[in-house]
């Protein structure tokens, strides 16, 4: 397996901006830097088309690049920059972590517009937005809560967690029948069935049953739906969860420090490890496991990845 990706960064300590790096059978190229930009912590792509939040003249928002890193057109709405971006049809959906609010963007004809910004709470700890066919959820770390809302952005009666959660990010089955949540302040995994949105299943992800240390990151799905991935930078590590059994199988070291997001490809995993400025890549047993790191490349302060056309 051959493929190209997009490793997003924060800025402040020497990274320049995105970087683009080859994956083959397990081994990493040398990085490359893809498109000078401030602090494009999350991207996202759609063919060769790729998305990122950023900060241009002082002013914050988010920008659509072509696939040699050129800026097709951007959008400036805040004075901060968010912390997560992903695409839905021709929309483009921003989460700001610290300002509190979601904004939805539309992208057509080569031009970005803002539809609206949703002011949920300041400092909410908005993480992340999740489309579905009839909704949009947005996990709020400080609320301990999913806020739910229809696609005219009319606000739904919202997904409750216990104190202390901390909710963060989530993915969706293919079916739409379930959603799997991880929780940055408890170290949890929740399992939460769409029909009426409520809470079947949780667990902690780290051994012994630990909770409440904080730090739980980043959460992908095998393709078979199967396995799930959990990184947790408190400790650097990622965790391995069987879902059918919904029991913690594994839970192993990044490979380096702060892994703050992680990518499955194929049978081999992937983790951004932001303070130890590096990508590392690992292959998969059949069980889904983590065996022994086939890879690595250099990246300043990496937080995000995705694969490009």
């Amino acid at each position: 397996m051959k493929k190209t990706l997009l490793a997003g960064t924060y800025t402040e300590q020497g990274s320049r901006g995105i970087y683009r790096f080859g994956f083959e059978d397990g081994i990493l190229s040398e990085a490359e830097l893809f498109a000078e930009i401030q602090d494009p912590k999350y991207i996202c792509t759609n063919g060769k088309l790729t998305a990122t939040v950023g900060t241009w003249d002082g002013r914050s928002g988010c920008a659509v690049l072509d696939e040699n890193g050129q800026i097709i057109d951007r959008a400036l709405f805040e004075d901060g920059v968010s912390c997560y971006i992903t695409w839905a049809g021709d929309r483009l959906y921003c989460a700001n972590y610290h300002a509190g609010h979601f904004t939805v963007l539309e992208y057509r004809d080569r031009h970005l517009e803002v539809i609206r910004t949703v002011e949920i709470r300041e400092k909410a700890g908005c993480h992340q937005v999740i489309v579905t066919d009839d909704r949009i959820l947005v996990p709020c770390l400080f609320l301990d809560a999913v806020k739910v809302f229809d696609h005219d952005l009319n606000e739904l009666p919202q997904i409750t967690f216990p104190d202390g959660t901390g909710p963060r990010h989530g993915i969706m089955t293919k079916d739409g029948k379930h959603l799997y949540l991880a929780s940055e302040l408890s170290n949890e995994l929740f399992e939460i069935e769409t029909e009426n949105w409520t809470i079947q299943r949780h667990m902690s992800v780290l051994p012994d049953g630990k909770t409440h240390l904080k730090d739980t990151a980043a959460i992908r799905l095998s393709e078979d739906e199967k396995t799930l991935y959990v990184s947790t930078r408190t400790l650097d590590v990622v965790s391995v969860i069987d879902i059918e059994t919904f029991t913690l199988k594994q839970c192993v070291s990044c490979g380096g420090s702060h892994p703050r997001d992680i990518y499955r490809l194929g049978q081999w995993l992937l983790s951004a490890n932001r303070f130890s400025d590096t990508v590392c890549c690992f292959a998969l047993h059949e069980d889904g496991t983590i065996g022994e790191m086939t890879g690595k490349t250099d990246i300043i302060q990496a937080v995000s990845l995705d694969v490009t056309e």
